[in-house]
């Protein structure tokens, strides 16, 4: 049960940190036809983006759970 409560938190609070740490700036690539007409537009997705924002949530996760741990065996000591 911890296990999956510090992975919930972790991808909760990873998100919330990489949207406001990361800066996306979405990249497009605009097919122009002859009259200056966009025809197709397409949306890149950054790797760089998406693994910082893996590393993030994992590590937040995996903090979690040690820390989480760590209380638990205070709790027992005490």
């Amino acid at each position: 049960m911890k296990i999956w409560i510090s992975l919930i938190a972790g991808l909760v609070i990873g998100v919330v940190l990489s949207y406001f740490f990361l800066n996306y700036n979405g990249s497009s690539i605009n097919e122009v036809g002859k009259n200056g007409e966009i025809i197709k537009t397409t949306n890149e997705l950054d790797f760089n983006l998406i693994t910082n924002s893996f590393l993030i949530i994992i590590s937040v996760s995996i903090l979690i759970y040690v820390f989480w741990t760590l209380v638990e065996k205070k709790g027992r000591e005490v």
